[in-house]
C-alpha cells in the first residue's frame, strides 16, 4: 500500500516539473522568434527625394528603396510638357514649371503604395560669386561660404571642392572645415564653366597668440 503511494507520489512530481520548468522555455522561444521576424519584415516603401529642383534640359534618377522581386513599380509624370519620366524613374526636366511624378507599386492587381515627387524645372545660373575672398581659420574650426548665383530665380547648385583636402574641406554646401595647417583654395562653380575661389589659411592652434584667439 505504502509503495503505491510512494509511486503516486513521484508520477505528480514529475508531472509538475514537466509542466512547470520544460514546457515554459520551449513556448517561450517559439514567442520571441515570431516577434523578431515580424520586425525584421516591416519596411517602409520611400523615395530617395520628396522634391527636386531641376536645370531645363537636364536628368535626375528617382530611386525606389525597400521594393520586393515580386513588386511592379510604374512612374508617371502629371505634366509631360514640363517634366518627363521613363519606366527606370529617370527624369528630363522639359520647360520652365513644376511637375508631379507618381511612383505606384503593385503585388498582383493590390496597389501596395503610392508615392509622390514635385520637381520643379527652372533656369540656369549664368554667373557665380562667393562673398569671402580669404578666409583664416584654426586647424579644427569650421565656417560656410555663400555663393551668390544669378539670375535670382536659377534653381541651378553651385559646385564646391578644395585644392587640398587635408589642409581644409568643403561641403556638398560650402560648409568649410580646416583639418592642417597650410594654404589651400576652395572652388566653386557652375554648370557653363564659370567660377570663383576663395584663399583659405589654417594655423595650427598652438601658433595662434591670445589676441588673434580673441578676434
Amino acid at each position: 500500500m505504502k509503495t503505491n503511494l510512494w509511486k503516486k507520489c513521484l508520477l505528480a512530481f514529475g508531472m509538475f516539473l514537466f509542466l512547470t520548468v520544460l514546457l515554459p522555455p520551449v513556448f517561450g522561444n517559439t514567442l520571441v522568434a515570431s516577434a523578431s521576424t515580424i520586425d525584421e519584415n516591416q519596411s517602409d516603401i520611400k523615395l530617395n527625394v520628396k522634391s527636386k529642383s531641376l536645370v531645363k534640359e537636364s536628368t535626375f534618377s528617382l530611386k525606389l528603396y525597400n521594393v520586393t522581386d515580386s513588386q511592379k513599380v510604374s512612374y508617371k509624370s502629371g505634366a509631360s510638357s514640363i517634366a518627363t519620366v521613363d519606366d527606370t524613374g529617370l527624369i528630363t526636366a522639359v520647360d520652365y514649371g513644376t511637375a508631379i511624378i507618381t511612383v505606384t507599386v503593385k503585388d498582383g492587381l493590390k496597389t501596395v503604395a503610392t508615392l509622390e515627387c514635385e520637381i520643379t524645372v527652372g533656369p540656369p545660373a549664368l554667373s557665380v560669386k562667393l562673398t569671402k575672398s580669404e578666409l583664416t581659420l584654426v586647424a579644427g574650426d569650421k565656417t560656410s561660404l555663400t555663393a551668390i548665383l544669378k539670375p535670382n530665380n536659377t534653381v541651378e547648385e553651385a559646385r564646391f571642392w578644395s585644392n587640398d583636402s587635408t589642409i581644409a574641406t568643403v561641403s556638398v554646401g560650402g560648409r568649410v572645415t580646416a583639418k592642417s595647417a597650410g594654404v589651400t583654395y576652395v572652388f566653386v562653380a557652375i554648370g557653363n564653366g564659370k567660377y570663383d575661389y576663395c584663399k583659405v589659411t589654417v594655423l595650427e592652434k598652438a601658433d595662434v597668440t591670445p589676441t588673434e584667439s580673441a578676434q
